[in-house]
């Protein structure tokens, strides 16, 4: 964590610090970060950084936390207004896949290069995604006079993974270069429909909401 000399900082110094921390791990590979680029990206010494620091790892771990709570915050103003499940979906697809280029290189590094306890920081800020997924997937069932019984829950559960899984892959696939935008979320959203629609138990009307 950031020393209290860090945290005195006014924010838009914090701001800035931490913007040029992301530009540097977002673009290098984190062995080849060293602390004089930081500093100089961040226009301040080496004394300041070990100042604010106690060294690299802090500050990176600084920098995902910051992404991961800005992060959190956008998903759930998208679980707020979204007016579906594919709505959901699509929504925190698109939001990914519209990354500036310094976040878009931090989640790739995120995704692929990370230690279990960096990946859980950004697992965490989908804690909201399934538990909005099962509000409309239960609300949906509702509507249509289905009594939600320790089955459908369970069945639900297993959609909402599936869903989750669906998700992550296909933005991992996109930040990688795996496959197209227009693809990608075409493709996303027949799967989406399919898990809907196309299991044991009949949901007609999931995609959209009466």
């Amino acid at each position: 964590m950031p020393t209290k000399h860090f945290e005195k900082l006014k924010t838009d110094r914090k701001n800035a610090i931490i913007k040029a921390g992301t530009r540097e791990f977002a673009t290098k590979d984190y062995a080849d970060v060293s602390v004089r680029d930081i500093a100089n990206q961040a226009d301040i010494s080496r004394g300041s950084f070990y100042l604010y620091f106690t060294d690299k790892e802090d500050c990176y771990l600084t920098v995902i936390n910051a992404y991961k709570n800005r992060l959190e915050q956008d998903l759930l103003n998208i679980y707020v207004k979204a007016t579906d499940v594919l709505d959901i979906v699509l929504q925190v697809f698109d939001y990914f896949t519209h990354l500036s280029s310094f976040e878009h290189g931090l989640f790739e590094k995120i995704s692929n290069n990370l230690s279990a306890e960096v990946q859980d920081l950004i697992l965490n800020a989908f804690d909201k995604f399934g538990e909005t997924i099962n509000t409309h997937l239960e609300e949906a069932l509702k509507s249509k006079g289905v009594q939600i019984t320790d089955e459908i829950r369970e069945q639900l559960n297993l959609r909402r993974e599936i869903l989750f899984s669906l998700l992550l892959t296909s933005i991992i696939e996109m930040s990688v270069g795996k496959t197209s935008l227009s693809d990608a979320r075409k493709s996303l959203t027949q799967k989406v429909e399919i898990v809907l629609n196309g299991t044991s138990i009949k949901l007609p009307d999931f995609i959209k909401k009466d």
